[in-house]
């Protein structure tokens, strides 16, 4: 009797190793599922970021496209004629304009962000001193941008994208009014009116734009690295998405492209 106790006990015993042993897992096949885990992480974390870029490039095309439509409504109700200003910067320029008092009021009619607004419904933080709760509720917000100040004197109105402004009625020093003065086929201002355009599917209006530290700005879009290559504190196309910039056209489409393309092709030019 005793023996079978003992032969039943050391059966039990046996068939409890055997499980521990089916289900336990041993130190070298824990250390290759950490590995595959880890291969895994590697393989999709860089499809994940691309992915998420991809967003980002999405909305920002989102934008400038609803810009854009905003730019062709506000010119068919200015006479079909380009605005005289795009940045409360602008508005500096006293010899041309007088002194203009720095509130977001008196500059609203230099901004483009100002005198778009009444066309574009996603556009609500110009007094809003929270300006980065929600990048999504701002059509001039895009996403891969840096956050933006909370506005105030000097930049009540900043924006991500930037506008083909040409500079030559200003006064002489201010801005860049030299070179456009010297370069009159670039850019637009009140002179022109949006049917005088040659090739309105080659002109630019606006693009992804910021100063060249990749701070935001106020709405210009100098193409600085012709004009003063390597210069960072003044607006200029910004290439936010794979090394390439949303830009606007005329004929109000909008398309990928790079500085260097979007120069050799001519599209700064109004012919």
């Amino acid at each position: 009797m005793k023996i079978h106790k003992y032969i039943v006990a050391t059966q039990n015993t046996v068939a409890q190793k055997v499980r521990v042993s089916k289900t336990a897992f041993t130190l070298i096949e824990l250390l290759v599922v950490i590995a595959i885990i880890a291969i895994l992480a590697a393989m999709l974390l860089p499809a994940l970021a691309r992915a998420k870029d991809a967003a980002k490039r999405g909305a920002c095309v989102s934008n400038t496209r609803e810009i854009g439509i905003a730019f062709k409504l506000f010119l068919g109700d200015n006479d079909d004629r380009f605005p005289k200003a795009v940045t409360e910067r602008e508005a500096t320029d006293t010899a041309r304009w007088g002194t203009i008092p720095d509130t977001p009021g008196d500059r609203a009619a230099f901004s483009i962000r100002g005198q778009l607004e009444p066309y574009i419904a996603s556009v609500n933080f110009i007094f809003n001193t929270n300006a980065n709760s929600d990048p999504g509720a701002n059509a001039f917000r895009c996403r891969s941008s840096l956050d933006w100040p909370a506005p105030a004197a000097g930049q009540w109105f900043t924006t991500d994208y930037g506008f083909n402004l040409s500079e030559a009625n200003y006064s002489p020093g201010f801005g860049q009014s030299t070179w456009y003065k010297a370069n009159p086929d670039y850019g637009f201002n009140e002179n022109y009116s949006d049917s005088s355009i040659r090739k309105p599917s080659d002109f630019i209006i606006l693009a992804d734009a910021g100063r060249g530290d990749n701070t935001p700005s106020r709405g210009g879009l100098y193409p600085i690295q012709v004009i003063a290559p390597g210069t960072t504190s003044q607006a200029q196309m910004l290439e936010r998405h794979n090394r390439r910039a949303n830009a606007g056209y005329a004929d109000g489409h909008t398309a990928e492209t790079t500085f260097t393309n979007s120069w050799t092709a001519g599209q700064w030019q109004r012919n």
